[in-house]
C-alpha cells in the first residue's frame, strides 16, 4: 500500500466568488496579525505607564504591590483596548482595498 495521493481532477481557475472569499480570508488574517502585534507591543507600554501614573498619585499613600498591581491591571486592560483600535486602523486600507475589489499590495 501507498500513501501517495492522486489528483484525479485538473485544478480549475477559482470562480469571482472563490477569489474574492480568499481575498477577504487574507486581509482578515492580515488584520488578526496587526491586532496580535499591536497588543503585544502595547502591554508592556501600558504596564509602564500605568505603573508610573499610579506612583505619581498615591507614592505616599499606598505600598508598592498595590501600585504595581492595580497599574499592571490597568496597563493589560488599556493595551487590548488600544490594541485592537490601532491593530484594525493600521490594516483598515487593506480591508477597505479588498471591498473595492483592488488587488492589496
Amino acid at each position: 500500500m501507498s500513501s501517495e495521493l492522486v489528483a484525479t481532477t485538473t485544478a480549475q481557475p477559482l470562480d469571482p466568488f472563490e477569489t474574492s472569499l480568499a481575498a477577504e480570508r487574507a486581509a482578515e488574517l492580515t488584520l488578526m496579525r496587526s491586532i496580535t502585534k499591536s497588543i503585544i507591543i502595547g502591554v508592556p507600554v501600558g504596564i509602564a505607564f500605568f505603573i508610573l501614573l499610579m506612583t505619581f498619585a498615591v507614592a505616599g499613600q499606598t505600598e508598592w504591590y498595590v501600585i504595581v498591581g492595580i497599574g499592571s491591571i490597568m496597563g493589560v486592560v488599556g493595551a487590548v483596548l488600544f490594541g485592537m483600535l490601532s491593530g484594525a486602523t493600521l490594516v483598515a486600507h487593506a480591508l477597505e482595498d479588498v471591498d473595492r475589489g483592488t488587488p492589496t499590495h
